[in-house]
């Protein structure tokens, strides 16, 4: 009974819960704590085919080494983006909705497509990007200058923005059924003698749309992500803006002289803080180039620290950034030199002196030129509906306005200027009299040989107005540095899938460009000549000084590794891609049997001529249409089949 009692008790009594056991964690380890995998790599010999990765030597297969390869290329690629970012933009277009999207780069990333697509309903924003929905539009470069990196960042946001605008404040006009509308629902319900039937039928009613109507919800959606035609006027609405500013030097100036004004009425504490921020600036400057390093130098033999990029990776970036692969590095990177180059021409033009810059004056000069804008901006559309004619557009009448009333503040302050330095030489003449006057009366009251006062006086004067004239030329001479080469650099190239596209603006600025874009990207790796490989032959007419030079320069050779539609390519006539290679792709012409000759080969000695060709051009470099390709190389599994026929 005990025993009954017990077990009845037991299955009656609620189960207790217990308490949770917390759990615990190791403590977070913080940036720059010194820890085992942190320990930089030994002096001394390093182990053959062995790296240093989470301080320990480990072999390339390992999966820490692989993991530091995958990071490590991660970096590479980002940093090789960011030393040309903003100089290209690259646009792509959904093959069944005409969706269009921006890019900086020139393949699709998952998460900078998908931030663009706006939700119109179910099934309009999907969950990944597919490449084979989207094709390459169009592309717009910039010149490789620190202007042109500000403009094209300057376009890209201007063109998501109207992007974005469109589709969440769309005219009346798109979103409303039109006359186009109602005769495309007729014509799909059958013919006119069918559309009279159910008319008198009453059958009409709610198949047709009324005129002026809101949109059903999916036209609507289909209809707004339908921005085909949209997006080229929106480029060339932007290029336009871009084009009738301010010239590249100038609009780099305005930039300069706005920091130095924000600058000069900074507290100390705010001084000391942006101090602080431009030198994490440099820092990560400094990491970003170190990163960058990784594609673009040769890994050195003693550190072993850096694992070496895969080929794959070398042959993308070759794609992304227009680089010869040679060896483990990129050479002869497109843009990068020239944007190096017009940095240092700015650095060395600009110099503002802090001392002699007059906030006032420039804050006036930023108004009057903003207000004439403004003025000339309200005109135009109290004439005009659209921002473009045929003739003229709203930008040349503000870019008009903007040199009419800099004109008018540069005589003004001219004059002023004028009048400023008069009072500048006034007051050094009245100060260099009182400090002859003082002098004079020291000298009078210690010696009786004293020159006079008026001798005195005019000495002064004379030695202070020399003074202030070479201050003066001092000032002009450094607003007088050498401009940069791209001053005036305006030039815009924009490359088309269909040079017919551009027809959907009503006009483009003068500045633009535009070319055909090739059908995909190219990679290409450089080979040198050696001893084993001979590039080509020098010909026969040269004479021995001629040969001479020639063998003493090392020949080169550039090869096309690979190439890839999901990569947008370059301009059709830019010299990346030569001509016999863009017209690969193109079908050829009809064929048509030419007439049987009395010696001709039969097809099947043609046949067997062609396959020992074959056979003897096996494993050599071949040639088509003057490129040339490198022949795979087979592995061991690869050439034991072939052994055996297979």
């Amino acid at each position: 009974m005990a025993a009954a009692a017990a077990n009845t008790m037991a299955h009656q009594v609620p189960p207790m819960s217990l308490p949770q056991m917390p759990r615990i964690r190791p403590p977070r380890m913080l940036k720059g704590t010194p820890s085992p995998n942190t320990n930089p790599q030994p002096s001394g010999d390093s182990p053959e085919g062995l790296f240093w990765v989470q301080g320990r030597w480990r072999a390339r297969g390992s999966n820490a080494a692989k993991n530091r390869r995958e990071t490590q290329t991660r970096q590479a690629v980002k940093a090789l983006r960011h030393e040309t970012l903003g100089l290209n933009i690259y646009a792509y277009r959904h093959i069944r909705t005409n969706q269009v999207v921006y890019s900086l780069t020139r393949t699709l990333e998952n998460n900078k497509i998908l931030k663009q697509l706006v939700f119109h309903g179910k099934k309009t924003v999907p969950a990944s990007v597919r490449r084979d929905m989207w094709t390459p539009y169009f592309s717009i470069h910039f010149p490789p200058t620190p202007a042109g990196a500000l403009e094209g960042l300057f376009a890209f946001q201007k063109l998501r923005e109207l992007s974005l605008q469109r589709q969440l404040s769309p005219p009346e006009s798109i979103i409303r059924v039109t006359q186009e509308d109602i005769d495309v629902v007729k014509s799909k319900l059958g013919s006119p003698t069918d559309l009279q039937e159910l008319a008198v039928r009453d059958q009409l009613s709610g198949r047709v749309p009324k005129l002026n109507e809101i949109l059903p919800k999916k036209l609507q959606a289909r209809r707004l992500m339908d921005q085909k035609a949209t997006s080229v006027a929106d480029a060339a609405f932007v290029l336009d803006w871009i084009s009738s500013g301010p010239s590249p030097l100038d609009r780099m100036i305005e930039i300069e002289m706005n920091r130095v004004a924000r600058h000069k009425d900074r507290s100390r504490r705010a001084r000391r803080r942006i101090h602080t921020i431009r030198e994490e600036e440099a820092k990560k400057k400094d990491e970003i180039m170190r990163r960058a390093a990784l594609a673009l130098q040769d890994m050195s033999s003693e550190d072993r620290s850096r694992l070496p990029l895969s080929k794959g990776t070398l042959t993308q970036l070759s794609m992304e950034h227009h680089g010869l692969v040679d060896g483990q590095k990129l050479v002869d990177i497109d843009q990068v030199k020239e944007l190096k180059d017009a940095i240092k021409q700015w650095e060395a033009f600009v110099h503002v002196d802090m001392s002699n810059f007059d906030t006032d004056e420039w804050n006036r000069r930023q108004y009057v030129v903003r207000a004439a804008e403004r003025q000339a901006i309200k005109e135009w559309f109290e004439e005009y509906d659209a921002p473009t004619t045929e003739y003229d557009s709203v930008w040349n009448r503000a870019a008009e306005a903007r040199e009419t009333a800099l004109k008018d503040f540069e005589e003004e302050t001219k004059v002023k200027r004028e009048q400023q330095r008069a009072s500048r030489r006034e007051e050094a003449s009245k100060q260099a009299e009182e400090a002859a006057t003082q002098q004079h009366e020291k000298r009078k009251a210690t010696g009786p040989e004293a020159p006079s006062l008026e001798q005195m006086i005019a000495q002064y004067k004379k030695a202070a107005l020399d003074e202030l004239e070479v201050q003066e030329n001092q000032a002009a001479a450094d607003e007088q540095n050498p401009k940069p080469d791209w001053a005036d650099a305006r030039e815009i190239k924009m490359y088309w899938a269909d040079l017919n596209d551009g027809l959907f603006a009503a006009a483009w600025p003068q500045d633009v460009v535009h070319g055909q874009l090739a059908p995909y990207g190219v990679a290409k790796a450089l080979v040198r000549e050696t001893e084993d490989r001979v590039i080509e032959e020098l010909p026969d007419d040269y004479e021995e000084g001629q040969v001479a030079a020639a063998e003493q320069q090392p020949r080169r050779l550039e090869i096309v590794k690979s190439k890839s539609v999901h990569v947008i390519g370059s301009g059709l006539n830019d010299g990346w891609m030569s001509a016999e290679l863009a017209t690969i792709h193109k079908e050829p012409a009809p064929w048509s049997p030419r007439p049987a000759e009395p010696d001709a080969i039969s097809e099947s000695e043609q046949l067997v001529e062609s396959a020992s060709d074959a056979a003897a051009l096996e494993g050599a470099e071949k040639q088509d249409f003057g490129v040339y390709y490198e022949e795979p190389r087979k592995g061991m599994w690869a050439r034991v089949r072939g052994i055996f026929g297979r």
